[in-house]
């Protein structure tokens, strides 16, 4: 702009020159030198003129990793160097791609590309599917100044990077991207994907594997399952195109680090490269539960079903129950079934309540007889630990009770006066309004207190008194007797309670209790001393379904009347056919038809608390399964029985067994004053590893500093840096190479947390995952871009009503016009001949 201002001063300029020229030649030559500097400032301004047309710029982006089948990178060459030809682009750009991207001067440069499997020296990684970096790589290679066209030819499978993070930019720069979808090699291929297996497995713990095995076609394989290279199961299956879920039933034997294989056999395999899957795990050691049984007789059921199912189980007496919490320390969980409240003292019922608040202990109550209303465990440790109350407002039962006692010779002495003392205080338990008979026998049956209401039991109490032992032992007589007497009454509950310590004579007794059960009449039977028949009486308690004592000592004899009279009493005992219903599906129930489950013969009434979680009702809405957290610990109640009483036909349903173990791993104790979640993921060709903190308040910990150390398959460590990332989360990551059978070995270790390692195998690259071409990830990004899947070659160079605004600078054409008038000016000056015709101009006018 400053030469502009110098046209004034150069015209003024021409007024005052001394030289002898004429003035039409200072005009012109003035003039010329005035034009000379107009271009001259014209091409210093360097102006710039866009001009509009329809050029267009094509990009070839090519995938040639390694699942692309190398006959169709050779056909996609050809079509890319045909179509280039005949749509004449103003540019044309040509990139090969894998896990990287590189540009190349030509279609048929891409067949001599360098590739490797690891990307090294600048050449193509074939090991990897990465859009992303193929699409960074075509921004670069497009000319900026035409309308911009991307044909991608790939399978979509990307395993690396994320197309999506990029497409912003190509919109951003007016990039439309046609897609063409690329044949995949290994046409009939088939690979396991993954294998699924439960969280927290234990030693000899069966569990369900679940191998996802993915194939292109139909076939048949065959998949084996191997532990640490011990043969776990191997199927024969057929196969169907697409994912395919194949369930093994499992065992692993012994705790620590496990490798789990899986192989794959098939027909033709196309590519036996991804044929074997695998995977390390942590299996814990046994659980081990202390079972205590009140009726120890039928503790088998579940002892068997419990060890069957991987368990290490005590079967203990009452006495076995630990008043410490410190010596539950040594079990995952305590089980305490059908057990009366007067076996158990405060000290031991506080030491539960304890070790599951406060040390994280599992603890199931199981219910029975002997768990009832107000005179059992009612406001006790027990009650404080479980998700129930004991107590419902309900009236008790109205009874009709008789005791049927045998009073022979052999019942001379304390027998006959404990027995005696017994009837009593069954006696005294009972409510006015209740009803009581005693049979005594010894060869003869005989009504000692025919059936009356209790009300004046003074009276029958002497008639109790006057009881004498005598003659022989006949049971079948007294039990017809108390039969037929209580078959007329219309009491809500009539119960038998029968005491022998002999042998007595055969009879028909089953026929004579299933006559007594159809009239749901109940028969208790107590054998006292060796001599007694235990199995006869014995199958009149089962017949009779009630209960079957054996007591050596005589003095046990009152204790067992008075459990068997709040047995009957108690109307907190439900005893008729239950039909259960789940309200809560949860883990627990995983696998098992509850649906299917039989009816249970009976259950305790109690009531839910507030914060309890029912799993199981009955059909009367009442708890039968219940759970809550207790402190740091957990507990549940089942308020039927475990055994061959009300869970009678539960002992025989095939679910048993699955259902009381999957109950027991729910519930028992997570052995670790600090809960660790250490998992170990892979993403691509990198580990990311993830630690999660608890501490013992349930709160997430920080600043734990944990120290990770990676053993690489070559034998070499590596310290990892470990980053905090959220409350109580920690991460790091690491780059992976594969390795056919070495593991990557990763270690943790911090204050105050037991050491922990983690295997990682990566056999081989994802991209050995032959996956059909992703087309709907292909027709995304066409359709955000203005694209197309699958384009005719004329859509790839229509312009689809667009131009390209090409810039074009004009300072060359100014300063060839400045460069000419400064010629014409000397050659002006340096031509007299041109001076004189013009001179002379004026008068040939």
């Amino acid at each position: 702009m400053l030469l502009l201002l110098t046209l004034p001063f150069i015209w003024w300029i021409k007024t005052r020159t001394a030289v002898g020229l004429s003035a039409p030649h200072l005009v012109v030559a003035t003039i010329v030198r005035i034009a000379v500097i107009i271009f001259l400032a014209l091409a210093l301004a360097q102006p710039v003129w866009n001009r509009s047309g329809k050029w267009i710029s094509v990009v070839y982006a090519l995938d040639v990793s390694s699942s692309v089948d190398p006959d169709f990178v050779d056909t996609a060459i050809d079509w890319i160097a045909a179509s280039s030809a005949r749509g004449a682009p103003a540019h044309a750009g040509y990139v090969a791609f894998g896990g990287s991207a590189r540009s190349v001067e030509s279609a048929e440069a891409i067949r001599s590309v360098p590739v490797s499997a690891d990307g090294a020296d600048r050449s193509i990684d074939r090991s990897a599917t990465n859009l992303e970096t193929a699409v960074t790589q075509v921004l670069r290679t497009f000319d900026p100044r035409y309308l911009k066209r991307l044909v991608l030819i790939s399978d979509g499978n990307e395993n690396s990077g994320d197309i999506m993070k990029i497409l912003g930019r190509a919109q951003e720069a007016g990039v439309r991207i046609f897609t063409m979808p690329a044949t995949v090699r290994g046409a009939g291929d088939s690979w396991i994907e993954t294998i699924d297996l439960p969280q927290g497995i234990r030693e000899e713990e069966p569990i369900l594997a679940t191998v996802q095995v993915f194939s292109r076609v139909a076939t048949t394989a065959t998949i084996e399952l191997l532990g640490d290279n011990a043969a776990l199961e191997t199927k024969a299956v057929d196969l169907q195109p697409g994912l395919n879920s194949i369930d093994f039933e499992i065992r692993l034997i012994g705790e620590g680090p496990v490798t789990i294989s899986g192989r794959l056999q098939t027909v033709n395999d196309p590519f036996p490269q991804n044929d074997l899957l695998l995977q390390s795990i942590t299996v814990g050691p046994q659980p081990r539960v202390l079972y205590v049984e009140g009726r120890p007789a039928s503790a088998h059921y579940l002892y068997d079903a419990l060890t069957s199912e991987g368990m290490e189980v005590k079967l203990g007496q009452v006495r076995d129950l630990p008043t410490s919490p410190e010596d539950y320390e040594q079990y995952d969980l305590v089980l305490i079934s059908d057990v009366l409240r007067s076996r158990l003292n405060d000290a031991q019922m506080l030491s539960v309540l304890t070790w599951v608040r406060d040390s994280g202990g599992g603890f199931i109550f199981a219910g029975g007889e002997s768990s009832y209303g107000e005179e059992g465990y009612s406001d006790t440790p027990i009650e404080e630990t479980l998700p129930i109350w004991f107590r419902v407002n309900e009236k008790r039962k109205d009874l009709a009770l008789v005791i049927v006692l045998d009073k022979s010779f052999s019942m001379v002495g304390p027998k006959i006066e404990l027995s005696k003392e017994a009837a009593k205080a069954a006696l005294d338990l009972l409510e006015s309004t209740h009803r009581f008979g005693l049979v005594t026998f010894d060869h003869s049956p005989y009504w000692t207190v025919p059936l009356q209401l209790a009300s004046n039991k003074n009276r029958i109490n002497e008639y109790i008194s006057t009881i004498i032992a005598s003659a022989h032992t006949n049971i079948y007589p007294a039990l017809e007797k108390a039969y037929e007497t209580l078959v007329e009454t219309e009491a809500e509950v009539r119960h038998v309670i029968l005491l022998s310590d002999g042998k007595t004579y055969p009879d028909d007794y089953e026929t004579l209790l299933g006559r007594m059960a159809e009239a749901e009449i109940t028969v208790s039977s107590v054998a006292v001393g060796e001599e007694a028949d235990r199995e006869l009486l014995g199958n009149i308690a089962d017949w009779g379904d009630g209960r079957s004592y054996f007591i050596r000592d005589a003095a046990r004899v009152p204790q067992v009347f008075i459990e068997e009279t709040q047995i009957a009493s108690q109307s907190t005992l439900v005893e008729e056919p239950v039909e259960t219903t789940i309200t809560s599906p949860v883990e627990a129930f995983t696998g098992i038809d509850l649906m299917d489950a039989p009816s249970l013969k009976g259950y305790v009434s109690t009531q839910a608390k507030d914060t309890a979680e029912v799993l199981l009702e009955s059909d009367a809405e009442a708890p039968i399964l219940a759970r809550w957290h207790y402190g740091l610990g957990k507990a549940a109640i089942f308020t039927s029985d475990v055994k061959n009483r009300w869970a009678a036909d539960w002992i025989e349903w095939e679910g048993y067994g699955k259902f009381w173990s999957q109950l027991v791993r729910e519930t028992m104790q997570r052995h670790s004053a600090e809960e660790i979640d250490f998992e170990i993921e892979r993403a691509g060709d990198e580990a990311i590893v993830t630690v999660r903190t608890v501490t013992e308040e349930g709160v997430f910990r920080v600043g734990l500093e944990p120290r990770l150390e990676v053993i690489e398959p070559g034998g070499s460590g590596v310290v990892l840096e470990v980053n905090q990332v959220g409350p109580g989360t920690y991460q790091a990551k690491h780059p992976l190479l594969t390795s056919p059978d070495s593991p990557y070995l990763f270690r943790l270790s911090a204050d105050d947390v037991d050491a922990q390692s983690r295997e990682l195998f990566y056999p081989y690259t994802d991209e050995y995952r032959l996956y059909p071409p992703n087309t709907e990830l292909l027709i995304a990004v066409s359709e955000q871009t203005g694209g197309k899947l699958l384009p005719e070659p004329e859509e790839i160079f229509d312009d689809y009503g667009e131009a390209a605004s090409v810039p074009t600078s004009l300072w060359p054409f100014f300063a060839s016009l400045a460069l000419l008038g400064y010629l014409l000016d000397i050659a002006m000056r340096r031509a007299p001949w041109f001076w004189r015709y013009f001179s002379s101009s004026p008068s040939r006018g």
